[in-house]
């Protein structure tokens, strides 16, 4: 599969490809798949992943075959696309690529509205039950706003790739809230006022959950989260760790009850959310000493992170190793870190917006003992060399070293 992949990701290159003409395009050639199945579409700043894979998960459980799609990838590019948790072959992927090519090449398709095509072909084919789609920037102008949706989510809305998509919360709420089609309700948490008055703007069908209210006995472990939700009497545990992700289940519950037209039953409830699969979110990868992976990338996702490790890990110090974006307002993420862990590597991510030698230093000088390493892997290596017996080394900042984090950890521990 690797000589399409390559042809794929050549389509990564040049400036971003925002609106919605050519995936429109390319729907009405592929004979609209996007109609062939009934969909929950998920945007959001942070947690869109999540909520994502809980929906997915809760569906699953009540019996349906469902489709997911989610971006970008971790390790490989196939976990985009999966049925039940299983990912699209290399074959369907092939064939989709080798029969579409003369017509991405005459409409310029980007990387993005190719991977949703083949995502909505092959959810079709496949004849899911039903389709959970996580968007991939924004939501207005964004490739999967092809879809008309059962029901929308939009989680927490916070500062993120604010060169397009505003300045101001209002701003960015307002191009998430591209997603809100008519008579479609839209499910979301407790957010900024102003982010809350535009999506009040865009309908009428604002359902709005609140995990101060609804969820109590809340215990965080290195593996899993307990919780009871008050509303339904029942207790609960998932894999998914910390406070923020509270939210996240309780908009997938209600937009998984929403789609089904029914209340969920407590088996159903209690075995989807135990058998989410999420990797890359507080995930432990080793034991004693403790190395968590999460990809939060911006200074919300890295707060709330901060205060899952002090919750779980109480009074043990955490050392951090730190590969960024250059566009994820690095200084303002390495402020939050400098308050909370013992050490601190920065490092390059093998990406073409990840910060170079002179910029990583240029970071580093503003923030004394801030260190810096030639890759992930060996800043990993000396921060595991350091380690006291307690300490906890968390790595993070981007989906794009996943792959250089799970190789290192397989080699070297």
């Amino acid at each position: 599969m690797q000589d399409y992949l390559s042809d794929l990701y050549k389509r990564l290159s040049g400036k971003m490809k925002l609106g919605l003409e050519r995936s429109r395009a390319l729907m009405e050639h592929l004979d609209h798949p996007e109609h062939a199945f009934p969909s929950v579409h998920v945007a959001g700043t942070n947690g869109k992943g999540s909520v994502t894979a809980v929906t997915a998960s809760l569906l699953e459980a009540c019996g349906m075959r469902v489709g997911r799609f989610t971006s970008p990838h971790l390790v490989d590019f196939s976990e985009r696309i999966t049925i039940n948790g299983k990912a699209i072959p290399e074959d369907v992927v092939k064939t989709y690529l080798k029969t579409w090519e003369p017509y991405l090449e005459e409409i310029k398709a980007s990387f993005f509205e190719v991977t949703c095509a083949l995502a909505f072909a092959y959810f079709r084919d496949e004849k899911v039950d039903a389709a959970v789609v996580e968007t991939g920037l924004g939501g207005r102008l964004d490739a999967t706003g092809v879809l008309h949706p059962r029901v929308s989510v939009i989680t927490s809305i916070g500062y993120d790739h604010m060169d397009i998509l505003g300045n101001t919360l209002s701003e960015i709420a307002g191009e998430k809230a591209g997603i809100i089609k008519a008579g479609v309700p839209l499910v979301t948490c407790p957010q900024d006022p102003e982010v809350t008055d535009v999506f009040r703007a865009h309908t009428r069908e604002l359902i709005v959950v609140d995990p101060q209210a609804e969820c109590r006995d809340v215990c965080l472990s290195a593996d899993h989260m307990y919780f009871r939700m008050t509303k339904r009497g029942i207790s609960c545990r998932t894999p998914l760790i910390g406070r923020h992700q509270l939210a996240n289940i309780l908009m997938a519950v209600r937009a998984a009850e929403l789609f089904t037209g029914n209340m969920l039953k407590k088996e159903i409830l209690q075995r989807g959310l135990e058998n989410v699969s999420w990797k890359g979110r507080f995930e432990r990868i080793h034991r004693d000493p403790d190395i968590i992976f999460d990809v939060a990338h911006n200074p919300d996702g890295i707060r709330v992170l901060c205060e899952t490790l002090k919750e779980v890990y109480k009074d043990r110090p955490v050392s951090v190793v730190l590969g960024i974006l250059a566009d994820k307002q690095p200084p303002k993420v390495l402020t939050l870190l400098k308050r909370f862990a013992r050490n601190i590597w920065i490092c390059p991510v093998p990406c073409e917006r990840g910060m170079d030698r002179g910029q990583l230093e240029v970071l580093a000088g503003m923030f004394p003992g801030v260190r810096i390493g030639e890759s992930v892997a060996q800043a990993c290596e000396e921060a595991y060399g350091q380690l006291s017996a307690r300490e906890v080394l968390c790595v993070m900042g981007s989906h794009y070293i996943a792959k250089e984090l799970y190789d290192w950890n397989l080699r070297n521990i």
